[in-house]
């Protein structure tokens, strides 16, 4: 009698160890295997980088940088300062926060680091690129807002020449501002030659139909806002390959601008 129960032991003890060896059932796994979503992509992202190309500021003729970038979304132009001086603002981040580099090379000014962007004009730039959010290390320091690059013309063909002058009219008082300016440059095989000439002439601009004139202001036409822009560009560069480029750029600039009266 003990050895029946001895066997029906045995008996139990292997159906229990045969139900705990069944395979488990897990249904939350298969709900997410269901639910899988494949994203496919390009394997580098640049983040958020707007240009505007030489194309785009013919066409709305604008003629310096600040007039140029503020084509681009979530850019905003200013005139700041007693000079005042053009900068923008990259998500709300001056010049100071924002560095402005020209062909890779940072512009900076040693006396408050703020510096008049309105005086670079557009007549032998290519392109402008403005990179927000988190930029490359290879910017530097300062890089809040992200960063500007503005870069200079080259030639595309053997000859290639490009020129354009034109006048600008103020309501009530004619012809106040003319410009002129001229890019001749070849590409060869393995080099290539630009040279650029520009002339910006601003008399002056409008103030408000609305104001009353003062001694300091009698007239429509702002006081001291005159300015010209004279700049002159040589680059050279060489391509031994189609990866490699070295380039070596001389530019003078003169430029006259008058003071606003603050008062």
């Amino acid at each position: 009698m003990k050895k029946n129960y001895v066997v029906a032991g045995a008996i139990l003890l292997s159906v229990n160890m045969f139900a705990q060896e069944q395979p488990k059932v897990d249904s939350l796994k298969n709900y997410y295997e269901i639910q899988e979503v494949n994203i496919f992509g390009k394997d580098k992202n640049e983040g958020p980088i707007h240009r505007v190309d030489v194309q785009l500021i013919q066409d709305f003729n604008k003629t310096n940088v600040v007039d140029a970038v503020n084509l681009l979304p979530g850019v905003s132009i200013t005139q700041m300062g007693a000079r005042n001086e053009g900068s923008i603002l990259v998500r709300g981040f001056n010049s100071l926060r924002t560095p402005v580099f020209f062909d890779g090379i940072p512009i900076y000014t040693p006396y408050d680091g703020n510096f008049d962007l309105s005086r670079f004009t557009t007549f032998d730039i290519h392109s402008i690129s403005v990179e927000k959010s988190l930029v490359s290390v290879q910017y530097g320091p300062n890089t809040m807002g992200g960063a500007v690059n503005i870069v200079s013309r080259k030639p595309v063909k053997a000859l290639d020449i490009d020129g354009q002058s034109g006048v600008g009219f103020a309501d009530g008082t004619g012809v106040n501002s003319y410009f002129t300016a001229l890019n001749i440059g070849t590409r060869q095989d393995k080099y290539y030659i630009m040279g650029s000439a520009s002339l910006l002439k601003v008399d002056n601009y409008l103030i408000s139909r609305k104001f009353d004139g003062t001694p300091l202001q009698p007239s429509l036409e702002r006081v001291n806002s005159e300015s010209m822009d004279v700049r002159l560009s040589a680059k050279f560069g060489y391509t031994p390959n189609k990866t490699d480029e070295y380039s070596f750029s001389i530019i003078s600039k003169m430029q006259i601008k008058t003071s606003l009266p603050m008062h």
